[in-house]
């Protein structure tokens, strides 16, 4: 019961030192060059698709809400796109903590014609190089899993709240 409150303390720490908030990043990017990729969700090393479905819903629905995309493109086909994942795993007392990161990425190519991007970061995902521009990580814990659902469904809406008010900061 005592590493609890120290992981939590932990995790409070990290949080704040990774966020990657750049709304200078967003600016080479229309709303219609702004796409909604996968949301995935990990749960104690397993993809959850009931959360994952979850996610994805209201990832869904809160980039149709600021007019990103409005011709429903395929992710793959957009310039950028958002993306939103979770990995949870088991606390000392039989809960849940998890990490929640909604990055906006772009293929690494896509960047030889962005001159001004700042701070990027190179990421491999199954062999595909992307650069993440814009990110913003969420760290918190859950009871068991309909909590963890609860909390994910929040951690989309004040992150995608954030991406909203970095992108009004550019426009």
């Amino acid at each position: 019961m005592k590493s609890l409150p120290f992981l939590t303390l932990a995790l409070a720490v990290l949080s704040g030192a990774s966020a990657a908030r750049l709304p200078t990043n967003l600016k080479p990017f229309e709303a219609d060059q702004v796409c909604v990729g996968r949301a995935e969700v990990v749960v104690r090393g397993k993809a959850d698709g009931k959360l994952t479905q979850m996610t994805q819903d209201t990832l869904t629905k809160l980039a149709a809400s600021m007019r990103l995309n409005p011709d429903g493109e395929s992710y793959t086909a957009c310039p950028a796109w958002l993306s939103f994942r979770v990995e949870a795993g088991n606390t000392a007392d039989g809960g849940l903590v998890y990490s929640a990161i909604l990055s906006l990425v772009t293929p690494k190519v896509q960047t030889k014609a962005v001159e001004n991007l700042k701070s990027e970061s190179f990421d491999y995902d199954g062999g595909f190089e992307y650069v993440t521009l814009w990110s913003d990580t969420g760290y918190n814990t859950a009871t068991n899993l309909d909590n963890l659902g609860f909390k994910l469904r929040a951690e989309v809406v004040s992150q995608m709240d954030d991406f909203s008010a970095d992108w009004k900061k550019v426009r």
